[in-house]
């Protein structure tokens, strides 16, 4: 524990460094004149700043509220606009000091210079709050139905004809509430699935504050519905969250399988715990060998893993085929970067090793700012050819 407090301070501290550089460097950038203006925008910035990590430290320490949901609103679209405004600001900065090394101006009058910057400055403002109120949109306009063939090779025609529907990363909490997972509840039920999965993040919240939130996840239909965690789970107190799974009627696979017999061929629907399980719980290391052990022969095995990290272990325990979410798609440039660099698929369907194929959902709900550009909320439905 002693070694996660540390980590988490460390955290903190780096993160705090972070936000600062960004909301200085705004402060720096924004073309103001008049004392008043900056008095008031620096005023601002400081309070973004002081409360940047706020929903955060709140969460782990379990304080809850009507109040800290309008907090982490606050916050989080403070911290959403900023971000993109400052990577506009940035790349403007950069072809201007690139431009000047190449061809240095001759322009002389320096009112002028100081006009023009201005009018890209409050240009590229207000095309940031255009691109910000639509990745607003893009995250909580709803989920979107995508269908993914899957050609795993030699599939008995019975388990062709399974519809499989993932939903994942919905993190229910502070800003996604009962109503979103209730018209998910609806989309999900119109499609008939088979067989249902949720590859883990359901939530950012206790079992006490958050179940009558996803309650509406009791009414899904199919013949089976799987629950996996993600590292959120582990944030929000996990072995409380299995318990509220398998009384709203999901199986939980924690380094398990099951075997389902659709008309005599043989589907292995396996599932691990988080790919960092055992950093909160000793017991919960996650291992797709250990979820295969004592498995019979199967027609098509299939792993459910929140992380894409474990598809190499997915890979040398012989799966065909990972269900993975956790990436959330990077949800908005520049963080799919960052998001790309930490993981080795970020989203899409991939071949692995040319063996062992993975499919990455950018998720059903969003995490922290709530903007997604070109990277909508999905639903996933699998069928295997």
């Amino acid at each position: 524990m002693t070694g996660m407090f540390n980590l988490m301070i460390w955290f903190i501290g780096i993160a705090m460094l972070l936000c600062a550089i960004m909301y200085g460097y705004i402060a720096w950038r924004l073309p103001l004149q008049s004392a008043l203006q900056k008095k008031l925008l620096y005023s601002y910035l400081l309070v973004a700043w002081v409360t940047s990590l706020s929903p955060i430290i709140f969460h782990y320490q379990q304080v809850s509220g009507a109040w800290v949901d309008m907090l982490t609103w606050f916050v989080y679209i403070n911290m959403g606009f900023f971000s993109l405004l400052m990577v506009a600001y940035l790349f403007i900065d950069v072809f201007h000091i690139s431009f000047r090394a190449i061809k240095p101006s001759s322009e002389a009058n320096p009112e002028r210079r100081a006009f023009m910057s201005s009018t890209v400055s409050l240009g590229v403002l207000g095309a940031t709050g255009g691109m910000t109120g639509f990745g607003m949109n893009q995250a909580m306009g709803g989920a979107l139905i995508k269908e993914v063939t899957v050609p795993l090779g030699n599939v008995p025609q019975a388990l062709q004809k399974l519809k499989i529907v993932q939903f994942t990363d919905l993190h229910v909490g502070p800003m996604i509430k009962r109503d979103y997972v209730q018209t998910l509840v609806s989309q999900m039920n119109a499609l008939d699935a088979d067989i249902i999965v949720m590859t883990g993040d359901l939530v950012d919240g206790s079992v006490a504050r958050l179940k009558d939130e996803v309650a509406p996840l009791a009414d899904l239909k199919a013949n089976y519905k799987y629950f996996i965690t993600g590292n959120h789970e582990y944030y929000s107190g996990a072995e409380a969250w299995i318990e509220e799974m398998k009384r709203l009627g999901f199986t939980v696979l924690l380094n398990e399988h099951e075997i389902i017999d659709i008309e005599g061929a043989k589907l292995l629907m396996a599932g691990v715990t988080d790919y960092r399980a055992h950093q909160y719980i000793p017991t919960h290391q996650s291992s797709p060998k250990k979820a295969m052990q004592g498995a019979p022969d199967a027609d098509v095995k299939i792993l459910l893993a929140h992380q894409p990290k474990s598809i190499d272990e997915a890979y040398a325990a012989g799966f065909d085929f990972q269900i993975s979410g956790h990436t959330h798609g990077g949800q908005y440039y520049p963080w799919n970067f960052i998001a790309k660099m930490a993981n080795p698929y970020i989203k899409g369907l991939h071949l692995h090793r040319k063996k062992t194929w993975i499919y990455v959902s950018p998720g059903t709900g969003y995490w922290g700012p709530p903007i997604r550009l070109g990277n909508e909320p999905e639903i996933t439905v699998f069928k295997m050819v």
